[in-house]
């Protein structure tokens, strides 16, 4: 666009030179003029949109390493050109990537992590990768530590230590972009899976985990009823005994087993021997025996 502009612009400026009519060259001297101001204005100035930074490419010395920042800029036309790159945040999704734990089992996750170029080191990125940085690098930095930290771990402790995972994870890949001037913003693990064989063994292990606790929770009842019933049974022996001992000692307590037998509700009264008392319903001159 910048070239055909300046095209026209010289075009104007021709017609003025050759021009052999008046109106011919004040149509020339216009052009020239309007052409001529937009060749200027293109070619010397350049705006950066907000949530961009201009990588400065020099036809001498190749790419530079200051970077332009959002807002107007002069620029020296035919020597330089200007490359406005996005410096927002960018997300990458990794769906079901797969991974082998210690153990040689297969995991299954789905990965998200946003960054973004740090613009002051745009021009470094743009020199190494271009702006292809994401493929280049990103994606194979993101890989190889989810590969090289479960490759760490059984399977079993995945889901135990799913925090410590994902930290270490965080660590390794917020380590190796920002040494590749990307800045890591977040990265989460979602989603875990593991291979079907795996999860059938996880299911009958816990279906035996469960028949164990039922057996233990039967096993408990079982020791509390025994106790229960022995702690009965000393009661009874204890009751026994008793009985038996108070029969040897006095030949009256079975007159009052007896009585309490035949009449649950009777009232006992215990008199001491040779004592006399007085009864309700009696009268002072009755004497009791």
């Amino acid at each position: 666009m910048e070239f055909i502009i300046f095209i026209l612009a010289v075009a104007g400026l021709v017609t003025i030179a050759v021009g052999k009519k008046t109106v011919a060259r004040v149509g020339g001297a216009v052009a020239f003029l309007v052409f001529g101001s937009l060749w200027i204005f293109t070619s010397l100035a350049i705006v950066i949109p907000p949530g961009h930074a201009g990588v400065v490419f020099n036809q001498m010395n190749g790419v530079q390493k200051e970077v332009l920042t959002p807002g107007f800029h002069i620029i020296v036309p035919f020597l330089q050109k200007v490359f406005p790159l996005d410096v927002r945040t960018q997300s990458m999704v990794f769906e079901g990537e797969e991974a082998v734990s210690s153990d040689q089992q297969v995991v299954h996750t789905n990965v998200t992590v946003n960054y973004h170029p740090e613009p002051t080191e745009l021009g470094l990125l743009y020199s190494e990768v271009g702006v292809s940085y994401p493929d280049k690098i990103v994606a194979p930095v993101v890989r190889e530590a989810l590969k090289a930290e479960i490759a760490k771990h059984p399977v079993d402790q995945l889901l135990a230590n799913r925090e410590n995972v994902s930290q270490s994870i965080r660590q390794y890949v917020e380590k190796k972009l920002g040494e590749r001037h990307i800045v890591m913003e977040l990265i989460s693990l979602t989603n875990l899976k593991f291979s079907q064989e795996y999860q059938a063994a996880v299911e009958m292990k816990q279906v035996a985990l469960q028949q164990a606790e039922a057996k233990r929770n039967e096993w408990q009842k079982a020791k509390v009823e025994a106790e229960i019933t022995r702690t009965q049974a000393d009661a009874e022996a204890y009751k026994i005994t008793a009985t038996n001992k108070a029969l040897g000692s006095s030949p009256d307590y079975i007159k009052l087993e007896a009585v309490r037998k035949l009449n649950p509700n009777a009232q006992i009264v215990y008199i001491p021997h040779s004592g006399s008392i007085l009864l309700p319903g009696i009268s002072s001159g009755h004497s009791t025996k």
